[in-house]
């Protein structure tokens, strides 16, 4: 693939450079820094980084899971994420009038919640959709209706997923000031649909809601949604990816 090629080229270009001082602070300077680098803009939009490989870059000390995709729900509810808030949501500790929640669920545990309830994620075969189910404290099904479609799910991992670069560097500090060496690159092809949907099923694969609240400008107080993430360790990826040998 001339993608890997490319890629490959512009990673070593970008190697040899050594320590390069981060474009901006947060989180997520690891990977801005990398596109900055790459000649790359900033983008959110559901494809591809480059041709049609997804770039994703981690720091080597990195613990933290693999950040796959972002994908709210299309179940039963014109708005899920309001309807998941008024549900499993818990007060904000800087203001409890708004509810907010910050939490994972996997298909292989339960996640215990306020109130007694848990949660699980449950692969359904027969509807073709992976659905979030809630019981009470008594054992009973909660109808949250909070759910993916096997369709809306395989749309976005062939379209912004089939092909993965992940990305590896060494951070260090110097005068108060973050700087990055970039020293490994990996790439991988998809296996198939049904692995990933295997992989949700023992809880390899998790979803974490990230629903905030607005704290502060004229939108205060009203919902703020930072995504439905869908996510991986990076020891697991190999279950999820073949290696390309490049």
């Amino acid at each position: 693939m001339s993608s890997i090629s490319d890629l490959q080229k512009e990673f070593e270009r970008i190697k040899k450079m050594g320590w390069i001082k981060e474009r901006r602070k947060g989180p997520s300077s690891i990977g801005y820094t990398f596109e900055v680098m790459l000649k790359k803009e900033e983008e959110n939009f559901p494809i591809p980084d480059f041709g049609d490989i997804e770039i994703k870059t981690m720091n080597t000390k990195a613990k933290h899971n693999l950040h796959l995709f972002n994908l709210t729900p299309d179940g039963d509810y014109v708005f899920p994420i309001k309807r998941i808030l008024d549900i499993l949501g818990y007060p904000d500790k800087d203001n409890p009038k708004n509810k907010v929640l910050y939490r994972s669920f996997s298909g292989a545990i339960y996640n215990k919640m306020i109130y007694g309830r848990s949660g699980i994620l449950k692969v359904n075969y027969e509807k073709e959709k992976v659905q979030l189910i809630v019981y009470d404290h008594h054992g009973n099904d909660i109808n949250v209706g909070i759910s993916w479609s096997f369709s809306w799910l395989k749309e976005r991992l062939n379209l912004k997923l089939r092909y993965l670069a992940i990305i590896r560097a060494t951070s260090r500090i110097i005068y108060n000031e973050g700087y990055y060496y970039y020293n490994k690159i990996n790439f991988y092809k998809l296996k198939d649909f049904n692995t990933f949907l295997s992989l949700i099923e023992k809880g390899i694969i998790e979803v974490t809601f990230k629903i905030g609240v607005y704290k502060s400008g004229r939108r205060t107080g009203e919902i703020y949604d930072h995504g439905t993430d869908f996510s991986i360790k990076p020891e697991n990826i190999l279950l999820l990816y073949n290696e390309i040998k490049v």
